[in-house]
């Protein structure tokens, strides 16, 4: 007798979930023992929960620079949407913290073709659950 095929999930489902953890790390891993953290651009105070995690390099440039650590950090609903990220901040502070050249890094990053396969996306899965684990649970 056969044995029913397991049934995969698409990439998209993975995708979303590694969206949904990667988020979660970029907002709560510098909040404080409250769980509060200031968004990047303006530097408005919200518990990490009210926060979004923003992009310099929109999510739509693709892969390279979705799930990258160094093109994301937490914003408000103001800045990430109505401000449309707030670029011009977002581009001074990335500067200030992280030198001159991460604008043009972060730009030479968009121009690559990543394609994520389903172990990718769990492996990457695993990464950023355990990142999250690491945390401390006052973030909560």
């Amino acid at each position: 007798m056969k044995q029913p095929k397991k049934k995969t999930k698409p990439l998209s489902y993975y995708k979303k979930k590694l969206d949904k953890l990667f988020s979660e790390y970029i907002r709560r891993k510098d909040a404080d023992e409250n769980g509060y953290n200031k968004c990047y651009t303006c530097g408005a105070r919200h518990h990490w929960k009210k926060l979004q995690n923003g992009h310099y390099i929109r999510r739509s440039a693709g892969l390279s620079v979705y799930f990258l650590e160094e093109n994301c950090r937490p914003q408000c609903f103001a800045c990430n949407i109505w401000k449309q990220g707030a670029t011009d901040e977002y581009a001074l502070r990335l500067q200030k913290e992280c030198g001159e050249d991460i604008l043009k890094k972060l730009h030479l990053k968009k121009q690559e073709i990543v394609k994520y396969s389903i172990r990718d996306y769990e492996e990457l899965i695993g990464h950023y659950t355990q990142k999250i684990a690491e945390l401390p649970k006052t973030h909560i």
